[in-house]
């Protein structure tokens, strides 16, 4: 009975002993899970913090990641677009840039400015010899609106210029105190509407298909404007900007030629002959012989010997930096 009693005894601590041995087995098998668990999640991290992954794969699946979130080396950057604004245009024109794959671009402000590139080319009527001339501002950056514009209202055309002695200058062709000085703003300023169009995301930076006016482009008259928060450009997007002159450059106004102004009593004496010659003193071009003061009565040229070529170039740019990232397999 005793031998009986010490063989169970044995058997029972010998299956114990093979269950303790198993919990072990187990137990050091979940812990190897658990290290190569958190091995890989370091994996991942790592990868992340080094820039290799494609943005567009996993952003829908971590809608809490931000802009600083990004991993990527931030360098100060500046997009820029040119687009051409021909002389007696008002059509819609546009330009485009693309993102390239180096990295996205984080936008901050916007900005935009007008260069002129006025010319002239002058027939004159006794030769009929040809000059070629460029315009003062010439290479100059220009408004790129007239709501801020400070020469707006001084021009002296509306009234004559000999009325309560404002005006009482010899008679000096080009002379810029003269009535032929005054205009309706400053030369060659632009004003238009301003779209913008991300090819990547479809989705426009304004309502609809209209135009943001150029008068609310900017804080200033080419000051940046700073954005309502910043705006994500991914690699490979393109950017397409689309303008509307909402006049030509350097437009002629109203009616008043040198058939309407008087000096003296007499008239054309010391203003243009033509509408389009209203920024010619500003510029710095002169009509030769547009009237022959010593005719009675004043007689004037019939055709305008000037061919005003007053074409610019409007640069809209958005300041802010690029995310230098590494391209990784599949881009």
């Amino acid at each position: 009975m005793q031998r009986a009693h010490a063989d169970f005894q044995r058997q029972i601590n010998g299956q114990a002993g093979a269950f303790r041995s198993e919990i072990d087995s187990h137990r050091k098998g979940l812990s190897q899970g658990l290290n190569d668990l958190a091995a890989l999640a370091k994996s991942i991290t790592g990868t992340r913090s080094g820039g290799d992954y494609d943005i567009r794969s996993w952003w829908p699946k971590h809608q809490n990641v931000t802009v600083e979130d990004l991993p990527g080396r931030r360098v100060p950057y500046v997009l820029m677009i040119d687009i051409p604004i021909l002389n007696n245009s008002t059509s819609l024109v546009e330009g485009s840039v693309t993102i390239s794959q180096e990295g996205p671009f984080v936008a901050v402000r916007r900005m935009a400015t007008f260069q002129s590139f006025l010319q002239a080319r002058i027939t004159d009527p006794r030769t009929s010899a040809i000059s070629d001339f460029t315009g003062r501002s010439y290479g100059r950056y220009r408004p790129i609106h007239s709501a801020y514009d400070l020469n707006d209202g001084l021009s002296s055309l509306l009234s004559p210029p000999n009325a309560g002695g404002v005006l009482g200058q010899p008679n000096l062709p080009g002379l810029l105190s003269l009535p032929a000085s005054g205009s309706g703003f400053r030369t060659m300023e632009f004003d238009g509407r301003i779209a913008v169009f991300n090819a990547g995301s479809s989705f426009p930076r304004q309502n609809l298909d209209i135009g943001i006016p150029s008068s609310m482009w900017t804080s200033q008259i080419n000051s940046p404007q700073d954005l309502g928060c910043l705006d994500f450009f991914e690699r490979g997007e393109v950017i397409t900007v689309k303008i509307t002159p909402s006049h030509v450059n350097n437009p002629p106004a109203g009616n008043v030629t040198g058939n309407n102004l008087y000096f003296g009593g007499v008239a054309g004496l010391n203003s243009w002959p033509f509408l389009a010659g209203q920024y010619d003193p500003h510029e710095g071009i002169y009509t030769p012989d547009a009237f022959v003061a010593s005719a009675s009565p004043v007689t004037h040229l019939g055709t305008d010997p000037l061919t005003r070529i007053q074409d610019g170039i409007l640069t809209v740019a958005w300041e802010g930096y690029r995310i230098q990232q590494p391209v990784g397999p599949g881009r």
